[in-house]
């Protein structure tokens, strides 16, 4: 038997530090988009979910009222936060005309940069949601997808007085930048092939305004 500490006193493991609702709420997510990745929607139990995030059945459905919603949070949360990111950091236009176009292209950089990251976090998940669930694809993207992509928008709108570009079609930019972005990450994923985030990100803002910019014309 282990020698008691001086006094008397049997040792335990310092507790894990109480998370608040949100951590809790988060670190559940977080667990079950591994769990969601390896076995697919129909094949999450939800004991198993709970195990994956150190919880129990019941607190997991104090957090998310079925195994559908849970999923859904998994794979739209990080878009929305890339998206609330590009929001708080690109919503206004910058005070002064950006003549030389670097205030343009470090904030499409950021953007790119955080949605390289977002599609390597959910896009096998986005994949599940938008092609494995017919049913539940179309009201789900109206819901959760598209309106992060009309925040976007909002956001290039926003900012088209303050730099000199050719007239394009916003919504189509948009769109063709997610998807690219989404079929490069799953495309890289199923090949075994790793890329630089920076680079990729740096490469493709200077595809995006290149294409769009007026240059020196």
């Amino acid at each position: 038997m282990a020698p008691k500490p001086a006094g008397g006193r049997a040792s335990y493991p310092n507790p894990q530090p109480r998370l608040s609702a949100d951590q809790r709420r988060e670190q559940i997510i977080d667990a079950a988009r591994q769990v969601f990745e390896q076995s697919g929607f129909d094949g999450a139990r939800t004991r198993d979910l709970a195990a994956a995030a150190g919880v129990n059945e019941a607190l997991l459905y104090r957090h998310f009222g079925s195994k559908e919603e849970l999923f859904e949070a998994a794979v739209a949360a990080p878009l929305e936060e890339a998206v609330g990111k590009l929001v708080e950091l690109s919503g206004d236009p910058p005070e002064s005309f950006d003549v030389s176009g670097a205030v343009m292209y470090e904030r499409t950089y950021q953007f790119l940069y955080d949605l390289l990251g977002v599609m390597d976090e959910i896009g096998p998940l986005l994949g599940v949601m938008l092609f494995g669930q017919a049913d539940r694809a179309g009201e789900y993207f109206r819901n959760r997808i598209d309106p992060s992509l009309k925040e976007v928008e909002h956001v290039v709108e926003a900012n088209l007085s303050a730099w000199r570009h050719k007239d394009f079609d916003v919504d189509l930019l948009v769109r063709s930048t997610m998807g690219m972005t989404w079929f490069l990450s799953t495309a890289d994923r199923l090949c075994g092939q790793t890329r630089d985030r920076a680079e990729t990100a740096r490469a493709i803002t200077s595809m995006i305004l290149e294409g769009v910019g007026a240059g020196d014309a």
